[in-house]
């Protein structure tokens, strides 16, 4: 039988995270097995983050109203896979010509936690369904994803399958002391106090900073390092160290990593900062949570400012974490595995 002509869908091809890296490393993963992939993106640059021959075709929607995006770059892929002969598609964003399709959360669990833009959740919301009911199969990055697909959406359990994210365990690693206390140095973290990162590119409300703040309010020792987009506030607590490219120093140069996103489908930053040593302290509903040991992971509800102060009081800075204490097979072979499976059912 002749093997499929596979297509790869996303947003971008980029390995600095999210869905765009993940798709960044099935594609290559693929290529190390002989399987070369058609990839559909958007407004492409050459990167390094793919290999040169890799065939790659972008669309241009730089002109397209943001609320037709979807359905723009879903026709723009129906042209290109005719011409190109692609028999079956795997999807990294919302489109509705991918077969397999990934899914790193939904719009309407996305919505229920915040404000309401009413002509553009309606048209994503119409443009999911239809990606949801073309795929033969959806990939949930977490069960709590997988919940909202069946009670959001009700998506028949037979097509769902989980498929947790690889992880590039080669960018992420463990310090020795020493040049820990360097980097720690370099960022203007002192040894005296307790430095708990934030890392938000923007968001710091949805991400939970005033839930946070309000928990560390009579906590002096204890300060919070907003990575990312500066944090406006005059509080003695905030530490502001701007956007880092190099997100593996500032995970190892902290005590802990946190979050109280009102939604967090995974939170891919929880992994990255296990990864680095360093222990983390989260909202129970994000999803990262499901694959952390207790050790690695710490949670607290929403519903409790009691609780995430009664944590933040018996911290311990030299608790310290491995790769061990993640909970499910991260690598990007096994992901591959899965994905012929599902290819062969098709």
């Amino acid at each position: 039988m002749q093997a499929k002509r596979i297509g790869i869908a996303c947003n971008c091809l980029t390995s600095g995270g999210g869905m765009e890296s993940h798709a960044v490393s099935i594609i290559r993963e693929l290529q190390k097995n002989g399987i070369e992939a058609v990839i559909f993106t958007k407004n492409h640059k050459p990167s390094p983050a793919i290999p040169s021959s890799v065939k790659v075709f972008s669309c241009s929607t730089k002109y397209i109203p943001r609320c037709l995006e979807d359905f723009y770059f879903s026709n723009w892929i129906k042209t290109i896979k005719k011409q190109e002969g692609v028999d079956l598609c795997i999807g990294f964003c919302r489109n509705t010509e991918s077969d397999i399709l990934f899914c790193g959360g939904t719009h309407k669990g996305y919505i229920a936690s915040g404000k309401k833009h009413f002509i553009y959740d309606k048209v994503t919301i119409k443009s999911e369904e239809m990606a949801f009911h073309r795929a033969a199969f959806i990939l949930p990055a977490s069960k709590f994803i997988a919940r909202e697909l069946i009670d959001l959406y009700n998506v028949n359990l037979n097509k769902i399958s989980l498929a947790y994210p690889p992880i590039q365990t080669e960018k992420f690693k463990p310090y020795s002391e020493e040049k820990r206390q360097k980097v720690r140095s370099s960022l203007g973290l002192n040894t005296e106090d307790t430095f708990l990162l934030f890392p938000a590119a923007s968001g710091h409300i949805r991400k939970g900073i005033l839930f946070i703040l309000q928990c560390v309010e009579d906590l002096e020792k204890i300060k919070i390092v907003v990575a990312g987009k500066p944090y406006k506030s005059e509080r003695h607590s905030i530490i502001n160290i701007g956007y880092q490219t190099d997100m593996e120093k500032v995970y190892n140069a902290v005590d802990f990593t946190i979050l109280a996103s009102s939604y967090e489908p995974f939170g891919m930053v929880g992994i990255e900062s296990v990864l680095c040593g360093t222990p983390v302290i989260m909202a129970d509903n994000i999803g990262c949570t499901e694959v952390l040991s207790k050790n690695a992971c710490r949670t607290f509800s929403l519903n409790s400012h009691d609780q995430l102060t009664s944590i933040l009081k018996t911290l311990d800075s030299n608790s310290k974490v491995s790769e061990k204490d993640i909970l499910y097979d991260h690598s990007s072979s096994t992901q591959l595995k899965l994905l012929l499976s599902l290819i062969n059912q098709i």
